[in-house]
């Protein structure tokens, strides 16, 4: 999914690397604003650059597909929309020469960007629109022209940055798009920038041009230092990490940076459980169908193929006036809770949502406008239907990849609880493992063999064992005798003995014995 957090003011983030796979929060205060994990790294991400090779054109159908080095064949659209503004010139051309039959031949090399991520059996969704990104400004390589950003609403700024890419591009190729936070940029800062995408460009194009092959010409950053450069603003306090490898990317990107970064924080080993489950809470709520409201009402969100369900429903609310005012309040409070969760939840596409009946047009337009207003201020620029005759509303918002659900899940949970995924895909916690290895010596010693377990924990560690209902399950077992002991080493999660015998246990991503 791309990264677009404009509309609050991040001040934390915090990046865990669990099972091999790197997930990132961002919090502006207590509020959790984004939560990613990354992506398959057998496919291609958002803004990746490509030299991929024609396969099949389809002129009927307005596309073409591209063969690329990884996952499944591009889609590329005949018409595109991507930096409209900027591809004026376009509008003049006649049918005939826009026809991608004409311009495109099967085997012939093209260069190409990702613009929206693989989604399980569909390949990514590629256009020729090639661009450059930086916080402050895109670098559109074959547009004409300049945009300046909506967001900037001070004329004076807005002709200033207009004069400086004009300028700029005075001889040269492509188009500049001036991003939000270019309109509080210094001009010695966005003419390094605009120095540094225009060399970007130049090495780009000549590299592709000589070498046709098909391969990934330009990649995009990895997690985490791509949501990092993402969610960077004057306001970001802390980043705290549960890592070495991603602490050491991280503390060498901010000391290159010229300018005040934000304190690095490494999360030591008697901490990193804690900082996990802290995580996979966050993970837990998100991929529950059920999402309850202030007043005792709630949402039931439903994925499928083609489209997102979301159900509006009263619950226990019941309100002090009459049924139809109790109705309404629902509603209002689920126009403003829903943008939070397509956001936090990386839903787009079609989006149906099933409001509680309202007999008044009145009371119609004023929930459609509480959600209007609260999906402007996520930042998400959706289309939004009236009501219908049935009393539905449609949104409908471009797909930039797979949704935080399939993205942790791509295949049918079957109809797995939320809390047993997270924890399939956090990893076990101490108390399971426990409990598999005393299965496991249950069965070669037979279950009448009385089990000495001994288990010796830091602080953090055994605050989670005893407060879990599994391990209180485990010590109430008959024919096991439980020894529990503080650890003096806080840096090992935990240490276990059956019958003297040292077993291995996974805390925090470590391997311990």
């Amino acid at each position: 999914m791309g990264l677009s957090c404009d509309f609050a003011v991040i001040t934390d983030i915090r990046i865990s690397k669990v099972r091999g796979r790197c997930w990132g929060a961002a919090f502006a205060g207590p509020n959790l604003i984004e939560l990613l994990v990354e992506s398959d790294p057998a496919t291609y991400q958002v803004g990746d650059i490509l030299m991929g090779k024609v396969d099949r054109v389809l002129p009927g159908l307005g596309c073409a597909f591209v063969a690329l080095e990884l996952g499944r064949s591009g889609f590329l659209p005949i018409d595109e929309t991507r930096y409209s503004e900027l591809f004026a010139r376009d509008a003049s051309l006649t049918a005939d020469s826009q026809n991608v039959g004409n311009a495109l031949q099967v085997g012939s090399p093209i260069l190409a960007q990702v613009v929206r991520a693989q989604d399980g059996n569909k390949g990514p969704r590629l256009t020729q629109r090639v661009s450059l990104a930086a916080p402050l400004i895109v670098y559109v390589l074959s547009g004409q022209g300049v945009s300046v950003s909506q967001k900037i609403k001070d004329p004076a700024a807005r002709a200033r940055l207009r004069a400086m890419g004009l300028a700029f591009l005075k001889g040269r190729a492509g188009a500049l798009v001036f991003r939000t936070l270019a309109g509080r940029a210094t001009d010695a800062e966005l003419t390094q920038t605009i120095h540094r995408l225009f060399d970007h460009g130049t090495s780009l194009v000549a590299g592709s041009k000589r070498a046709q092959t098909i391969r990934c010409v330009d990649a995009t950053p990895r997690a985490p230092l791509r949501w990092l450069t993402a969610w960077q603003n004057p306001n970001l306090t802390s980043v705290t990490v549960d890592n070495d490898a991603d602490f050491n990317d991280i503390d060498g990107y901010l000391k290159s940076a010229q300018r005040e970064m934000p304190t690095l924080f490494r999360v030591q080993a008697d901490a990193a459980w804690v900082h996990q489950r802290d995580l996979q809470a966050l993970v837990e709520r998100l991929l529950d169908r059920r999402v309850a409201l202030p007043s005792g009402g709630y949402l039931v969100i439903d994925e499928t193929e083609a489209l997102v369900a979301i159900d509006v429903n009263t619950g226990s609310f019941v309100g002090s006036g009459t049924a139809e005012h109790s109705y309404f309040q629902t509603n209002l409070e689920a126009a403003l809770v829903i943008p939070e969760e397509l956001r936090l939840r990386q839903l787009a596409g079609i989006v149906v949502i099933d409001f509680i009946d309202l007999v008044r047009r009145e009371d119609q337009g004023l929930v459609r406008e509480r959600l209007v207003q609260a999906l402007t201020h996520h930042g998400m620029q959706w289309v939004v239907s009236e009501f219908s005759r049935l009393g539905l509303i449609e949104l409908s918002r471009r797909k930039l990849g797979p949704s935080l659900k399939r993205s942790v899940a791509p295949k049918d949970s079957g109809g797995e609880d939320p809390k047993a995924r997270a924890q399939r895909l956090f990893g076990m916690s101490p108390a399971i493992q426990i409990q598999d290895w005393l299965v496991g010596f249950q069965q070669e010693l037979g279950s009448g063999q009385t089990l000495v377990i001994e288990i010796s924990a830091n602080a953090a560690t055994l605050r989670a064992l005893l407060d879990d209902p599994v391990f209180v399950q485990i010590s109430g077992q008959p024919k096991v005798c439980l020894n529990v002991q503080l650890q003096a080493d806080q840096n090992t999660g935990c240490v276990m003995k059956v019958n003297g015998q040292r077993v291995a246990l996974s805390v925090g991503g470590n391997d311990v014995a």
